[in-house]
């Protein structure tokens, strides 16, 4: 049985999250939550969000470029991670992190969690 925090713990583990916010290259782990259709029993499947960020504004392509890779090799991570899903990568968007603007991106994942 796994529940929803231990998922969330070999998630982090997994991607390397940070738990506070900074101003370098770094990846945080948010609950994206369920719509609760049963999988049997208690089972639900419970969504993810793994937010890949760059550090602060400097050079967009740069930026891009950095960010394109820190999500590929996430990417290679989450696929070999047994019993979890990935859902979708959104574009690039840039958001204020750590008192600064930070180019990120979003990976959509998501895995069985009984409640």
């Amino acid at each position: 049985m796994t529940t929803i925090a231990q998922a969330r713990t070999a998630l982090v583990t997994a991607v390397g999250a940070v738990e506070a916010q900074s101003t370098a290259t770094a990846c945080y782990v948010y609950s994206n939550g369920s719509d609760m259709a049963r999988l049997g029993q208690s089972g639900v499947q419970w969504g993810f969000r793994v937010t890949c960020a760059v550090g602060q504004r400097g050079s967009d392509a740069t930026g891009s470029a950095d960010l394109a890779a820190l999500v590929a090799a996430k990417l290679a991570t989450l696929n070999a991670l047994a019993g979890w899903g990935i859902q979708s990568v959104s574009e690039d968007r840039m958001r204020t992190i750590g008192g600064g603007e930070q180019l990120t991106a979003d990976i959509a994942v998501f895995t069985k969690v009984d409640i």
